[in-house]
């Protein structure tokens, strides 16, 4: 049995679409096989006819499933078998907090020679360090939670094509695609939902699974603050004084009147600066303690459990569509017997 294929030199000029109802257009306009494009014997000079007439050589003729029908259950069962469930490790949801940015407010006041010490500078350096900073954790944690859920465990919580579950059934559904278009080339009739394949982890998209899934995976912030703060507070030198290392004062002399006999006078003013210096390192810290803290071990726990129910399900389901075809083949061969 043979089939249409359509190549990237696709123009989107729409002259086969107006020869045959076996293509029909994309998203893009582009030429596309209908339940793979299979066509019987009697309809290959046509067809032969559609691809000389296409203007690019983008249309082409190949073998399909093949013309023994009876053989369909069995090569489906093997081109079901070569698609695989890849497996997910510790290094493929690892935890880099480095890789995520912390978003800290700029500090105010720098530079505002209006202390009238280095220590009463350096007061308020520390007093805007915390404010800014060092008060913010909770807020900076979140920030990397977020977007380490969003860069490494959101297709795992993600139950459509986009996700990891629904890229693995799109190469179930292709295949059957393919060959539910076989099939009908053939006079095979089979149920509409054939070329359905809809496998998540506990059954549905609506599982008691999938519901422990985005719990374990999406819900970092009940626990996460405190177990990052607790590894964080553990370490030394993590108080808030600790950091006045980083920053710095600076001092001036500032015009201040005249004297009785009227001389001008000058005195001393401080400022402080390098507050985002003290930030740096203070957000540095925090990432360690993120990293230190063991998510990726909870995070693969649970995608294990996840995938191994999900193979079993997967198994079934292929079992299920191999015997839905076998049927339908045995069905149309008793029907010529007839």
């Amino acid at each position: 049995m043979k089939k249409f294929v359509v190549s990237e030199k696709c123009i989107a000029c729409g002259n086969c679409l107006l020869e045959t109802k076996l293509l029909q257009e994309d998203a893009e306009g582009k030429a596309v096989p209908v339940n793979g494009g299979y066509f019987s014997d009697d309809f290959l000079a046509k067809a032969e006819e559609i691809v000389a007439g296409c203007p690019v050589q983008a249309l082409s003729i190949a073998e399909g499933a093949g013309a023994d029908l009876s053989k369909l259950p069995e090569k489906l069962q093997n081109a079901l078998a070569k698609i695989t469930v890849p497996n997910v490790t510790r290094k493929d949801v690892e935890m880099h907090a480095q890789d995520y940015r912390m978003t800290c407010s700029y500090p105010q006041g720098e530079y505002r020679y209006d202390y009238s010490s280095e220590s009463r500078a350096m007061s308020a350096a520390e007093s805007e360090f915390d404010r800014i900073c060092y008060s913010q954790y909770k807020k900076f944690i979140l920030e990397v939670f977020v977007q380490y859920k969003e860069d490494k465990l959101r297709r795992f919580y993600t139950f459509d094509e986009s996700g990891f579950w629904g890229q693995i059934n799109k190469q179930y559904a292709d295949v059957l695609q393919e060959f539910a278009g076989a099939a009908a080339a053939g006079g095979i009739m089979l149920p509409a939902d054939f070329k359905e394949f809809e496998v998540f982890p506990g059954g549905s998209k609506n599982s008691t699974l999938v519901d422990i899934i985005n719990a374990r995976l999406k819900e970092f912030e009940d626990r996460g603050c405190s177990d990052v703060m607790r590894e964080f507070n553990g370490c030394n030198y993590t108080s808030r004084s600790d950091y006045r290392d980083y920053m710095d004062t600076d001092d001036t002399e500032v015009y201040a009147g005249t004297s009785f006999f009227g001389n001008d006078k000058y005195e001393d003013k401080y400022c402080y600066k390098d507050v985002n210096k003290a930030c740096e390192e203070y957000m540095g810290d925090l990432k360690d303690a993120i990293n230190y803290v063991d998510y990726d071990s909870q995070v693969i726990d649970t995608i294990d459990a996840a995938l191994k129910d999900y193979k079993e399900r997967v198994q079934k389901e292929i079992d299920k569509k191999v015997a839905l075809l076998s049927k339908a083949v045995a069905n149309s061969k008793a029907a010529l017997l007839k």
